[in-house]
Parts: structure tokens; C-alpha cells; sequence
């Protein structure tokens, strides 16, 4: 198997594990097992301006131009 192929299954697999998570803890009725709930309770811990939500706000910002122009590559 070549790099490129095994990199291809990590990601097909890394995807798959995620959405198995997210999608067995919504449907069992579990949602606060989400990641974005995860987020938002380590949110709570400190109402300010913090590195994490600047970092998060960039991360979502950067992934949104980056999968739908483009750009950033």
C-alpha cells in the first residue's frame, strides 16, 4: 500500500469514527456527548473573549474558505 492510499483510509476511517460518535449520540438522544456541545461547555467555563473561542472562530472561518473557494491551500 503507497502513502497516498493509506493516508486515503485514515481520513475515510477518521470520518467514519467521527460520524459514529456524532450521529449515535444524537439519535440515541444523547446530544450533550456532541463535540459541538463539548465546545460549548468548555465554553461556559469562562464567558470572555478567550483564546479558545478566538481559535475556534478562526479554525471555522479558515475551514469555510478553505472547503468552499479554495483559498488557503
Amino acid at each position: 500500500m503507497t502513502l497516498g492510499k493509506l493516508y486515503a483510509v485514515l481520513w475515510i476511517l477518521w470520518v467514519a469514527s467521527f460520524l459514529c460518535i456524532e450521529l449515535s449520540a444524537i439519535f440515541t438522544g444523547h446530544s450533550r456527548y456532541t463535540l459541538s456541545d463539548f465546545v460549548w461547555h468548555l465554553e461556559e467555563i469562562n464567558r470572555a473573549w478567550t483564546f479558545l473561542r478566538f481559535f475556534i472562530c478562526a479554525f471555522c472561518v479558515w475551514l469555510t474558505l478553505h472547503m468552499s473557494l479554495g483559498w488557503f491551500r
